[in-house]
């Protein structure tokens, strides 16, 4: 049975390889449209993402992160990724654009590294094998 913290680590990962594959597609790419458009699919990807580790995960740790000031910097993160991605949109020179998308990525990527290491370790510290697989359970649905 899959715990929440290995469906998070999975779901990073296919986000990360998704990620790998836009920059493929936007090698020498042209349009500042084409860029944003891309940009608006790793963002909705994001969101619902971002949705799952909210309300399954963080919810039945926020005291934990607060104390440890973790949620603060998981907090920080998300405003400068979301800053990121406002930039992009607002971008009208293409190659502009392009270099914005892949610091978001990159940023994203980071944003990731840090949460394997800092915050899902704690969550398999602090609550129980069986609220970890029912948390699983949950994501699954």
């Amino acid at each position: 049975m899959t715990t929440i913290t290995e469906a998070l680590v999975l779901e990073h990962s296919v986000l990360c390889q998704m990620f790998d594959q836009i920059e493929r597609v936007l090698v020498g790419s042209q349009s500042t449209q084409e860029v944003k458009s891309l940009a608006a699919v790793v963002e909705g990807m994001l969101s619902s993402h971002g949705e799952i580790e909210t309300n399954l995960a963080y919810s039945v740790m926020d005291h934990v992160l607060a104390e440890r000031r973790t949620l603060h910097h998981l907090h920080q993160d998300h405003h400068e990724l979301d800053g990121n991605f406002a930039r992009i949109h607002r971008a009208k020179d293409p190659a502009k654009a392009l270099r914005l998308l892949k610091k978001a990525l990159a940023a994203t990527r980071e944003h990731f590294r840090r949460e394997e290491q800092s915050v899902f370790p704690v969550m398999q510290e602090i609550l129980q094998p069986e609220t970890l697989r029912a948390l699983g359970s949950q994501w699954r649905k």
